[in-house]
C-alpha cells in the first residue's frame, strides 16, 4: 500500500471514531463516578495497573517499536506519510533509543518520551457505566470531565476484564490541549504471565498551521519484548 493510500484508508476506517470518542459520553451517560460498583472496578484496574503494566514496572527491558506516521490538510485529503522503526531499550521507566531499523523522515515520527497514560481517575473526572451491558464478556466504564470541558482533563472509555480487571485498551480524548485543538490517544493491551504488555498506541489530532485547520494520526505498534 503506497503513503497516499495509506493514508485515506486511515481516513475512511478511523476519522469517524475520532468523533464518536468526543461525544461518547454526551450521548450515553448513565450513571456518574458514584456508584459504588463502578469505584470497586476504577480501584481494582489502578491496582492491576500499577503491579502489571510493563512501563509502570522496575524492570530493564528491549522491543521493537513500529511507526507510521500521516498528515492530512484541513481538507480531509493525504498530506505525507511516513514510516519508521525503532529498537527501544527500558531501564526503570526511562526511554531510550539503541537502534534505528528503518529512519523516519518527517521530524514529528518519533516515538513519546513517555508511554503511561494519563489516569483519569486521578483527574477531575466523572465516571458512568454504559446502558445494555449484559454482564459478560468486557466491561466498559465511560468518563468525562466534572466541569463539561476542562483542559488538560479527558474524556473517553475504559475497557476492562470483568474478571481480572485488566485493562485491555483506554481511549482518551482531550480538548484543547497544549498546542492541539484536540487529541485523543488509544491505547492497547495484552497481556502475558501476568505481566500487561503495550501492544499498539494510536494518536491522533488536530492543530492550527499556517491559517488553516491541520490533522495528523501516528500508529505504534510494539513487538518483540526481550527482557534481561
Amino acid at each position: 500500500m503506497n503513503a497516499v493510500s495509506t493514508i485515506r484508508f486511515f481516513i475512511k476506517k478511523y476519522f469517524p471514531a475520532l468523533l464518536l470518542i468526543g461525544l461518547s459520553s454526551t450521548l450515553t451517560h448513565s450513571i456518574e463516578i458514584d456508584n459504588a460498583a463502578i469505584r470497586f472496578y476504577i480501584s481494582k484496574a489502578d491496582s492491576v495497573l500499577n503491579e502489571s503494566v510493563i512501563f509502570n514496572k522496575e524492570l530493564v527491558f528491549s522491543v521493537t517499536a513500529g511507526s507510521i506516521y500521516g498528515k492530512i490538510d484541513y481538507r480531509g485529503l493525504p498530506d505525507r506519510s511516513d514510516t519508521a522503526k525503532f529498537l527501544l531499550e527500558i531501564q526503570n521507566k526511562i526511554i531510550g533509543i539503541s537502534g534505528i531499523i528503518d529512519s523516519s523522515s518527517l521530524a514529528e515520527n518519533s516515538i513519546p518520551g513517555s508511554l503511561i497514560f494519563d489516569k483519569p481517575w486521578d483527574q477531575n473526572c466523572s465516571f458512568y457505566f454504559f446502558p445494555r451491558d449484559t454482564g459478560v464478556g468486557d466491561l466498559a466504564i465511560g468518563f468525562e470531565p466534572r466541569s463539561g470541558t476542562e483542559i488538560g482533563v479527558p474524556s473517553g472509555m475504559i475497557i476492562l476484564d470483568r474478571d481480572s480487571y485488566a485493562i485491555r485498551r483506554i481511549y482518551l480524548y482531550y480538548q484543547t490541549l497544549d498546542e492541539y485543538l484536540w487529541l485523543s490517544k488509544t491505547y492497547q493491551f495484552s497481556e502475558d504471565n501476568q505481566v500487561l504488555l503495550l501492544k499498539t498506541l494510536t494518536i491522533q489530532g488536530c492543530f492550527f498551521g499556517f491559517f488553516q485547520r491541520r490533522y495528523f494520526r501516528q500508529d505504534i505498534s510494539f513487538d518483540n519484548y526481550s527482557f534481561r
